[in-house]
Protein backbone atom coordinates (compact mmCIF):
# COMPACT_ATOMS: atom_id res chain seq x y z
CA UNK A 1 0.00 0.00 0.00
CA UNK A 2 3.09 2.25 0.78
CA UNK A 3 4.39 1.86 -2.49
CA UNK A 4 1.28 2.40 -4.35
CA UNK A 5 1.10 5.79 -2.34
CA UNK A 6 4.35 6.82 -3.23
CA UNK A 7 3.79 6.29 -7.00
CA UNK A 8 0.52 8.05 -6.87
CA UNK A 9 3.01 10.81 -5.17
CA UNK A 10 5.70 10.60 -7.62
CA UNK A 11 3.08 10.85 -10.32
CA UNK A 12 1.65 14.26 -9.16
CA UNK A 13 4.48 15.77 -8.08
CA UNK A 14 5.97 14.94 -11.88
CA UNK A 15 2.56 16.31 -13.71
CA UNK A 16 2.83 19.41 -10.97
CA UNK A 17 6.36 20.31 -12.04
CA UNK A 18 5.37 20.01 -16.17
CA UNK A 19 1.98 21.78 -15.76
CA UNK A 20 4.48 24.97 -14.19
CA UNK A 21 6.56 24.94 -16.67
CA UNK A 22 3.46 25.27 -19.13
CA UNK A 23 2.61 28.12 -17.19
CA UNK A 24 5.83 29.38 -16.36
CA UNK A 25 5.41 33.03 -17.05
CA UNK A 26 9.71 33.90 -17.71
CA UNK A 27 9.51 31.26 -20.52
CA UNK A 28 9.48 32.27 -24.25
CA UNK A 29 7.51 30.85 -26.57
CA UNK A 30 8.51 29.60 -29.63
CA UNK A 31 8.28 32.32 -32.70
CA UNK A 32 6.03 31.96 -34.86
CA UNK A 33 7.76 32.31 -38.13
CA UNK A 34 5.68 34.04 -40.83
CA UNK A 35 5.58 33.60 -44.57
CA UNK A 36 6.18 36.12 -47.27
CA UNK A 37 5.27 36.16 -50.92
CA UNK A 38 7.03 38.16 -53.30
CA UNK A 39 4.61 39.38 -55.99
CA UNK A 40 6.08 41.28 -58.84
CA UNK A 41 3.46 43.20 -61.19
CA UNK A 42 5.67 44.42 -63.98
CA UNK A 43 5.91 44.73 -68.26
CA UNK A 44 6.95 41.40 -69.23
CA UNK A 45 10.46 42.88 -70.23
CA UNK A 46 11.22 42.75 -66.81
CA UNK A 47 9.27 39.61 -65.51
CA UNK A 48 11.81 37.91 -67.92
CA UNK A 49 15.29 39.54 -67.66
CA UNK A 50 17.16 37.35 -65.12
CA UNK A 51 19.05 40.03 -63.33
CA UNK A 52 15.27 41.54 -61.93
CA UNK A 53 14.26 37.64 -61.31
CA UNK A 54 17.76 37.84 -59.04
CA UNK A 55 18.22 40.79 -57.43
CA UNK A 56 14.40 41.33 -56.18
CA UNK A 57 14.27 38.04 -54.43
CA UNK A 58 17.62 39.13 -53.08
CA UNK A 59 16.30 42.21 -51.94
CA UNK A 60 13.58 40.36 -49.95
CA UNK A 61 16.21 38.05 -47.94
CA UNK A 62 17.44 41.47 -46.70
CA UNK A 63 14.49 42.48 -45.93
CA UNK A 64 12.59 40.19 -44.56
CA UNK A 65 15.27 37.75 -41.68
CA UNK A 66 15.38 34.12 -41.95
CA UNK A 67 14.67 33.14 -38.64
CA UNK A 68 11.52 35.27 -38.42
CA UNK A 69 10.26 35.21 -41.66
CA UNK A 70 10.20 32.02 -44.50
CA UNK A 71 10.46 33.57 -47.89
CA UNK A 72 8.53 31.58 -50.66
CA UNK A 73 10.79 31.25 -53.49
CA UNK A 74 9.97 33.04 -55.99
CA UNK A 75 8.79 30.97 -58.54
CA UNK A 76 6.57 29.67 -56.97
CA UNK A 77 4.68 33.06 -56.70
CA UNK A 78 5.13 33.72 -60.30
CA UNK A 79 3.90 30.55 -61.28
CA UNK A 80 0.52 31.19 -59.07
CA UNK A 81 0.52 34.68 -60.65
CA UNK A 82 0.44 33.66 -64.09
CA UNK A 83 -2.15 31.01 -62.86
CA UNK A 84 -4.55 33.52 -61.54
CA UNK A 85 -3.82 36.07 -64.61
CA UNK A 86 -4.79 33.13 -66.76
CA UNK A 87 -7.86 31.58 -65.22
CA UNK A 88 -9.44 35.03 -64.41
CA UNK A 89 -8.73 36.34 -68.29
CA UNK A 90 -6.20 39.04 -67.15
CA UNK A 91 -3.75 37.81 -70.22
CA UNK A 92 -4.47 40.68 -73.19
CA UNK A 93 -1.38 38.92 -75.13
CA UNK A 94 2.10 37.85 -74.66
CA UNK A 95 3.20 41.82 -74.00
CA UNK A 96 0.65 43.15 -71.76
CA UNK A 97 -1.96 41.91 -69.27
CA UNK A 98 -4.39 43.80 -66.82
CA UNK A 99 -2.75 45.13 -63.70
CA UNK A 100 -2.94 43.66 -60.23
CA UNK A 101 -5.08 45.11 -57.43
CA UNK A 102 -5.13 44.39 -53.61
CA UNK A 103 -7.83 41.88 -53.64
CA UNK A 104 -6.36 39.80 -56.49
CA UNK A 105 -2.90 39.86 -54.66
CA UNK A 106 -5.00 38.81 -51.10
CA UNK A 107 -6.25 35.80 -52.75
CA UNK A 108 -3.18 34.53 -54.42
CA UNK A 109 -1.64 34.95 -50.86
CA UNK A 110 -4.48 32.91 -49.42
CA UNK A 111 -3.95 30.08 -51.35
CA UNK A 112 -0.60 30.21 -50.63
CA UNK A 113 -0.77 30.51 -47.06
CA UNK A 114 1.11 33.34 -46.50
CA UNK A 115 0.93 35.72 -43.73
CA UNK A 116 2.25 39.06 -46.19
CA UNK A 117 2.86 40.02 -49.32
CA UNK A 118 5.30 42.03 -51.17
CA UNK A 119 3.66 43.48 -54.17
CA UNK A 120 6.45 45.26 -56.03
CA UNK A 121 4.74 47.24 -59.34
CA UNK A 122 7.32 48.27 -61.74
CA UNK A 123 6.39 50.82 -64.37
CA UNK A 124 8.71 52.67 -66.68
CA UNK A 125 8.45 56.01 -68.87
CA UNK A 126 9.54 55.74 -72.41
CA UNK A 127 13.36 55.68 -72.97
CA UNK A 128 14.97 58.75 -74.59
CA UNK A 129 17.92 58.99 -76.52
CA UNK A 130 20.51 61.76 -76.41
CA UNK A 131 23.33 61.80 -78.58
CA UNK A 132 27.12 63.93 -78.05
CA UNK A 133 29.61 63.71 -80.35
CA UNK A 134 31.06 59.96 -80.01
CA UNK A 135 28.07 58.77 -77.99
CA UNK A 136 24.64 58.07 -77.56
CA UNK A 137 22.52 57.29 -74.42
CA UNK A 138 19.39 55.69 -73.68
CA UNK A 139 17.81 56.89 -70.13
CA UNK A 140 14.70 55.41 -68.58
CA UNK A 141 12.73 56.41 -65.60
CA UNK A 142 11.66 53.64 -63.61
CA UNK A 143 8.57 54.01 -61.03
CA UNK A 144 8.86 51.21 -58.31
CA UNK A 145 5.67 50.97 -55.92
CA UNK A 146 6.08 48.51 -53.09
CA UNK A 147 3.41 47.81 -50.96
CA UNK A 148 3.53 45.25 -48.25
CA UNK A 149 0.03 43.88 -47.58
CA UNK A 150 -1.63 41.70 -44.67
CA UNK A 151 -3.40 38.96 -45.87
CA UNK A 152 -5.47 38.10 -43.43
CA UNK A 153 -7.00 41.98 -42.90
CA UNK A 154 -6.03 43.30 -46.60
CA UNK A 155 -4.43 46.46 -45.29
CA UNK A 156 -1.24 47.60 -46.31
CA UNK A 157 0.95 47.70 -43.62
CA UNK A 158 3.55 49.97 -45.64
CA UNK A 159 3.30 51.62 -49.03
CA UNK A 160 6.14 53.35 -51.14
CA UNK A 161 7.07 54.87 -53.93
CA UNK A 162 10.56 55.32 -55.32
CA UNK A 163 11.59 56.84 -59.09
CA UNK A 164 14.72 56.54 -60.25
CA UNK A 165 16.68 57.11 -63.70
CA UNK A 166 18.57 55.03 -65.49
CA UNK A 167 20.89 55.24 -68.37
CA UNK A 168 23.08 53.17 -70.90
CA UNK A 169 26.03 54.68 -73.02
CA UNK A 170 27.38 53.25 -75.96
CA UNK A 171 30.49 54.69 -77.65
CA UNK A 172 31.03 55.47 -81.71
CA UNK A 173 28.49 53.02 -83.60
CA UNK A 174 27.75 50.95 -80.46
CA UNK A 175 24.41 50.75 -79.39
CA UNK A 176 23.45 51.16 -76.28
CA UNK A 177 21.30 48.76 -73.87
CA UNK A 178 18.05 49.44 -73.00
CA UNK A 179 17.66 46.36 -70.73
CA UNK A 180 21.00 47.95 -68.96
CA UNK A 181 19.58 51.62 -68.66
CA UNK A 182 16.22 49.55 -66.91
CA UNK A 183 18.37 47.77 -64.49
CA UNK A 184 20.01 50.29 -63.77
CA UNK A 185 17.20 52.14 -62.27
CA UNK A 186 15.88 49.14 -60.65
CA UNK A 187 19.27 48.98 -58.75
CA UNK A 188 18.37 52.30 -57.73
CA UNK A 189 15.45 51.90 -56.18
CA UNK A 190 16.28 48.63 -54.20
CA UNK A 191 19.56 49.91 -52.57
CA UNK A 192 16.74 52.24 -51.40
CA UNK A 193 13.92 50.12 -50.28
CA UNK A 194 13.87 49.48 -46.27
CA UNK A 195 10.94 48.08 -44.72
CA UNK A 196 11.45 47.87 -40.70
CA UNK A 197 9.81 44.23 -39.96
CA UNK A 198 10.57 44.61 -36.41
CA UNK A 199 6.96 44.75 -35.03
CA UNK A 200 5.11 41.89 -37.53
Amino acid sequence: MKKILLMCFLILSFNAVSFASILDPDEKPTPYIKTVGIFLDAPMSYVDNETVRTLIPEKAKELFPRLKFDLLPFDKTEMALRTYREDHRMIVNQYFSQPLNRNDIQAIGKDLSCDYALFIKISNGPPRVSSGLLSTTFKTTVICDVRLLDIATGNYIISKQIVKDGKSTAIYAGVPSFDKAYNEALEKTLKELTIDTSTL
